[in-house]
């Protein structure tokens, strides 16, 4: 897999989550009670900080994976 599907696929997820977090907020304003605190509580956020954790991650993963590419792709050359 070539290291620029990751973060493909990271934007994917990242334009997910803005959705996601779109959807939330319109329903939110008919939507405002117990049941819906609680939802946002134990399934939302916590979904939500995963896939922010994710997207760091990727991050990360891509610009070692860079690194590690162009370190290889240098040491071709000499």
């Amino acid at each position: 897999m070539k290291h620029g599907g990751l973060t493909d696929g990271a934007g994917q997820l990242k334009m997910a989550a803005d959705k996601l977090e779109e959807a939330w907020e319109a329903a939110r304003t008919d939507w405002n009670d117990v049941v819906s605190r609680t939802m946002e509580e134990e399934q939302l956020q916590p979904l939500l900080q995963q896939l922010r954790a994710t997207l760091d991650a990727v991050s990360r993963t891509s610009h070692v994976l860079s690194t590690a590419v162009r370190e290889c792709e240098d040491e071709r050359h000499m």
